[in-house]
């Protein structure tokens, strides 16, 4: 049986995988955009892993329509871009 951590791993290798997928795509910038609101999560889409944001979530709202993201995708997400930036 796996350990919390190790699903947490997992989850966090599939998400930077994802996450990364959309960067390239251009469904997500290759930019550091500024903070909008960050605090409980209002329901809406996360724009990276399109899992409800739930109230008891931390919630990064970026300077994009729709941009809200769960605290966990935006720090994937924050670490991604730069690397996708020459691709």
């Amino acid at each position: 049986m796996a350990s919390k951590n190790e699903g947490d791993d997992e989850w966090s290798r599939r998400a930077a995988y994802g996450i990364r997928e959309k960067i390239l795509a251009g469904t997500l910038p290759k930019e550091n955009l500024p903070h909008e609101r960050v605090g409980p999560g209002t329901g809406q889409i996360c724009v990276a892993c399109e899992r409800p944001i739930a109230a008891d979530d931390v919630e990064v709202e970026r300077d994009l329509p729709d941009a809200g993201l769960h605290r966990r995708c935006y720090d994937i997400w924050a670490a991604e871009w730069p690397r996708c930036e020459s691709a």
